[in-house]
């Protein structure tokens, strides 16, 4: 067994800040490349080392079968300000407590009600565009995601500058998270225009819950959001209402969890579709013969077959870059013998990129998860996380996926708009810079429209 200090150290390391300027100038080269250089490879940012395991086995061992002996780490710590004890940054029994008590609001039948609001407003989406229209599909998708969050969290429909506002918030959070995970301290605590950004963000996101919640708490109504559930939830240990400052957390995870996870992930699908013909094709026949122009509902949802592979390896190709945690006892990972305190990371966007676990992993292919083919081992994908801090709200995000596909895709095809090249923004989950694409119209089943997309 060897110590934390004889693992191999990644190179390119520089004085003072150690491998920061990689991780933040190209981060996705540099955290696939690190599975040449060993299991467990020592990263450093400034003066803090990263313990990078880049070995399925031992991100499994990190999330689920030494889970007790691991916290969150310096990514969810500086995180705290913005999500306070949220379900993101809480550990042990606080975070255990907390997740029971929120699970409810997660229940099928709730579901159920959340797939019919996501469903209308993904259709309200698609027939707001016109033939020939140029639309910037991640910024709809943003907006899609902030208005299905707010209605299934306080069932209220902000106006169109609250939600461009909330969307525009929302992404400073995202960004500056990324940034306080690869950069020293004392460039995050310096009085930057991007640091003064994320204070703002903070500030007024929290600002605008804490005016929601002060409002439902003077007229509750009968409301079966998840706003409501949250009001009705009492401190286990006193028996009293659960604190404004603690809903507010918990509401602040869930919108940027919600938002920026699934408006990533849907904005790469569309873009994929642009890009692979065939797919898109067998996507329309399935969405034409399951659900045509009518609502999605469960059953509907259910039934999307193929729609749910080409998602899958949508989520597969573009995961979060990266993710930390903290040892909490002294533990054992790959040989390797980590004290008590020692920052362990790793990457999801990296492990499923392993072509060791999927072959010519580049390639979208949704045959990858065909009842046929050879399955895909569920301690390799995990685009919700694994073990006690999987997301809680991995079923809501793929219903409100699925439903965005199959409304779009029944009315319209999205070509590429020419002469955009689309590139890889670095964040938690690595995003296009942007994806202008033109709005071409459905020509009826089966039909093609190649030249669009050339």
């Amino acid at each position: 067994m060897s110590s934390a200090t004889a693992t191999p150290l990644a190179p390119g390391r520089l004085p003072l800040i150690g491998h920061a300027w990689q991780l933040w100038r190209d981060p996705l080269e540099f955290v696939l490349g690190l599975r040449t250089v060993g299991k467990v490879v020592r990263v450093g940012l400034g003066r803090m080392t990263l313990h990078f395991v880049t070995d399925p086995e031992l991100v499994h061992q990190v999330l689920v079968a030494q889970s007790g002996s691991f916290e969150r780490g310096t990514i969810f710590q500086r995180a705290g300000a913005v999500f306070g004890e949220g379900l993101v940054t809480s550990d042990g029994e606080r975070h255990r407590t907390d997740r029971r008590m929120i699970q409810p609001g997660f229940r099928r039948d709730r579901l159920d009600h959340y797939t019919a609001i996501m469903s209308d407003n993904a259709r309200k989406l698609a027939e707001s565009w016109r033939p020939g229209e140029r639309v910037d599909v991640s910024e709809a998708m943003y907006h899609l995601a902030i208005t299905n969050l707010t209605e299934a969290l306080f069932s209220c429909d902000l106006e169109r500058a609250g939600k461009h506002e909330l969307a525009d918030v929302v992404k400073v959070i995202s960004q500056g998270a990324m940034m306080r995970a690869v950069l020293p301290p004392s460039l995050t605590a310096a009085p930057l225009p991007v640091n003064r950004r994320f204070a703002a963000a903070a500030e007024a996101i929290h600002a605008t819950l804490d005016r929601i919640i002060t409002e439902r708490r003077a007229r509750p109504g009968d409301r079966q959001d998840l706003l409501a559930l949250l009001l009705s939830l009492r401190d286990p240990a006193t028996g009293a209402p659960r604190s404004d400052q603690w809903i507010c957390d918990q509401a602040v995870t869930m919108l940027n969890a919600g938002v920026d996870t699934t408006a990533s992930t849907l904005t790469w699908a569309f873009h994929e579709l642009g890009r692979h013909p065939e797919i898109r094709e067998r996507v329309e026949e399935e969405v034409d013969a399951v659900v045509g122009r009518g609502p999605v509902g469960p059953d509907q949802l259910a039934a999307l077959d193929y729609t749910d592979r080409f998602l899958k390896e949508v989520a597969r190709l573009h995961s979060f870059l990266m993710l930390i945690r903290r040892t909490t006892a002294p533990v054992e990972l790959g040989g390797v013998r980590l004290p008590a305190g020692a920052e362990v990371a790793y990457s999801l966007y990296a492990l499923h990129r392993d072509p060791e676990l999927f072959p010519d992993p580049e390639r979208l292919d949704p045959g990858r998860w065909s009842p046929g083919e050879r399955p895909v081992r569920r301690d390799i994908w995990l685009p919700f996380g694994a073990g006690v801090h999987k997301c809680i709200g991995d079923t809501f995000s793929w219903a409100e996926m699925l439903a965005a596909v199959a409304a779009v895709t029944a009315r319209h095809r999205l070509a590429p708009a020419p002469g955009t090249a689309v590139r890889t923004k670095p964040a938690i989950i690595p995003k296009p810079d942007r994806l202008p694409m033109i709005v071409r119209p459905r020509q009826g089943r089966g039909t093609t429209d190649h030249g669009a997309l050339s």
